[in-house]
């Protein structure tokens, strides 16, 4: 009786409640329920002002109408991009992309500022060849404060044009024609501006194979590195864009390993090499013509960009991968510095061709260009896995797998006892089903993730492997898609 009579006093006071609400709050009509969100007014200027543009770029072209377009890759992919280009924290510009059928440039980038009295204007543009637009940055390239636009124009499936573009003087110009409009009641400052006066400046463009944006001097001013691949046999390199005496020009140039044909998988990707403090580096990731996979290190050393990991016997990077591990340069041991992967195959096992029968030695840079050994791996690219294993292992384990469960699979290590047979001593799984994770309880857990649990055992072995529970599971990790940065 007494919680019923607690419920009926909690009932009236809610009902009180909501009496005293205005009603507005929540007594509305159907229609007003469904009435779609109204859109500000800022944004009804903005696509008001890029119809007109449209328009003007159909009557320009005789064409029946302009295409938008989207930016294939990249940070930057939506078809409006709102974006800080002077540097004063709000994003008072946004960014529109078309395509023109028929035009000598039919790739357009149009930039629209909002000006004091919360309108938009077209204040910039600029125009490309190819068929699409495939990247595009904003970046601060001169230390102003003012951003420059880098893009990748496609020219074809493979081929690719780099441009950098500044937009300062259009966009300056087009804040002093709104300011002059806005205090202008007549508003002799509205007209439309012309094509010269919105078109940026380009600072350069080149061919490419692949570009990073990059501090690579550690100036504190970004720079544009350009991947090059030249078809003569030594013409492939790295070129370095950047600011110098009031000009955007080439830095500097370090040469590729001789004979590379493409860009690899891995591309062109930042890190750092092992110095103090650890100086920036950019990892370089090709294909040698016959199908090996090379990685070529470009640091500055001595004030000048260099290859470091060039080997001036072969003009070749001595970071070749031409056995069958797919891997690529990883920071294996958690120091912030990429290593580079070097496999050997497990004793017994020199003419397979199967990922998961090799040892992997891993090899730093550090600032005057020596490489240094820093760990070795055993690498279960099958299952996602590597685990750092002590040196004793080397030239005296080989392994086995079993896979004959359903949703277990199970690496077995042996130890090589001279001329009898191996003795096993570690055996690492992976447990896929929810049933055989049961199956961990005989086992301690090495990692346990949404999909998967990672186990292991220890055999009664006499071999003492230098490994115990607590040091496997610090040595156990898991294979990351993706370099380090």
């Amino acid at each position: 009786m007494k919680n019923r009579w607690i419920s009926a006093v909690v009932l009236a006071a809610m009902l009180m409640a909501l009496m005293l609400v205005p009603s507005g709050c929540f007594f509305r009509s159907p229609e007003e329920l469904y009435q779609s969100p109204e859109r500000s007014a800022d944004y009804e200027n903005l696509t008001q002002k890029i119809r007109e543009v449209k328009g003007g770029l159909a009557q320009e072209y005789g064409v029946p109408e302009v295409d938008d377009t989207s930016v294939i890759s990249g940070d930057n992919t939506a078809l409006i991009q709102l974006q800080d280009m002077d540097g004063d924290g709000v994003r008072e510009t946004a960014v529109t992309f078309f395509r023109v059928s028929g035009a000598d440039k039919p790739q357009k980038i149009y930039f629209f500022t909002k000006g004091e009295d919360d309108t938009y204007t077209v204040s910039g543009m600029l125009e490309g060849d190819g068929s699409a637009i495939y990247k595009v940055d904003y970046v601060d390239l001169d230390g102003s404060g003012f951003k420059e636009v880098v893009v990748s124009w496609q020219m074809s499936t493979g081929a690719y044009l780099l441009g950098v573009y500044s937009l300062e003087g259009p966009m300056s110009r087009s804040r002093l024609k709104s300011a002059n409009a806005a205090a202008d009641s007549g508003k002799n400052g509205t007209a439309t501006p012309q094509k010269d006066d919105l078109r940026g400046t380009e600072l350069m463009t080149t061919a490419y194979g692949d570009y990073i944006l990059t501090d690579i001097d550690q100036d504190t001013r970004t720079e544009v590195a350009v991947v090059r691949i030249d078809p003569s046999p030594s013409g492939s390199g790295v070129d370095v864009y950047g600011w110098k005496e009031n000009t955007f020009q080439k830095l500097d140039s370090a040469p590729l390993s001789a004979g590379v044909v493409s860009v690899g998988r891995g591309g062109v990707e930042q890190n750092f090499i092992n110095s103090d403090p650890n100086a920036r580096a950019l990892y370089v990731s090709t294909e040698l013509s016959d199908g090996s996979h090379v990685v070529d290190v470009i640091a500055y050393q001595g004030e000048k960009l260099t290859n470091i990991s060039l080997d001036p016997s072969t003009g070749v990077s001595r970071e070749v991968l031409s056995r069958y591990v797919d891997l690529e340069p990883a920071d294996v041991n958690g120091d912030g510095v990429l290593e580079l992967p070097e496999p050997n195959p497990l004793p017994g096992q020199e003419e397979s061709t199967a990922l998961d029968y090799w040892l992997i030695d891993w090899y730093q840079y550090d600032g005057t260009g020596q490489r240094n050994a820093v760990c070795t791996t055993y690498h279960n690219v099958t299952d996602g896995w590597y685990l750092i294993i002590p040196d004793s292992w080397k030239n005296a384990i080989t392994i086995s797998r079993y896979d004959a469960i359903s949703g277990q699979r199970a690496v077995i290590f042996y130890h090589l006892e001279g001329s009898n047979e191996p003795s096993p001593f570690l055996v690492i799984y992976k447990f896929t089903s929810q049933t055989n994770r049961a199956n961990t309880s005989n086992r301690f857990i090495l990692r346990e993730e949404e999909d998967a649990v990672y186990a292991a055992s220890f055999y009664n072995s006499s071999w003492d492997c230098g490994l115990d529970q607590t040091a496997l599971v610090s040595a156990f990790q898991l294979i990351q898609n993706g370099w380090s940065d």
